[in-house]
């Protein structure tokens, strides 16, 4: 999969296992690679690479992260296509997701969101169920 990506982002994390976790089971990322400090997820060919603080202290907000322990989420939505929008918003819930919105659809789409760990909007979305409604 790795050759394929044409797309990835690097999301800073307080907690590499738990954020790749929470992406494997409500998001269907695929963990490729998963060590202390360092994962490599797969969601279709976007490749997602989770770092922790300590993996680039060059970088220029480490300092400000660090003493401010602020949310490594804020500013970001991550939006993922799943199957079934209302099974992945149970799941996130099962796993300690905060609601943000629930399922709702808008003509033939439905989605919600979810508060995930660090901070990171996940939007959830795909095809509206044929006749459902709120």
């Amino acid at each position: 999969m790795a050759s394929d990506a044409s797309f990835g982002v690097i999301l800073w994390t307080t907690d590499i296992a738990g954020l790749a976790y929470f992406l494997s089971v409500v998001a269907a990322a695929d963990i490729e690679e998963q060590h202390p400090g360092f994962a490599v997820l797969y969601a279709g060919s976007a490749r997602i690479e989770l770092h922790a603080d300590e993996t680039y202290r060059g970088h220029p907000w480490y300092n400000a992260l660090a003493r401010e322990g602020a949310a490594r989420g804020i500013g970001t939505e991550l939006r993922f296509g799943v199957e079934d929008v209302q099974d992945a918003y149970a799941r996130a819930l099962r796993i300690g997701a905060q609601p943000i919105t629930p399922p709702y659809a808008q003509g033939r789409v439905m989605e919600c969101q979810v508060m995930g760990p660090d901070g990171f909007l996940v939007c959830l979305w795909g095809p509206a169920p044929i006749g459902w409604a709120e």
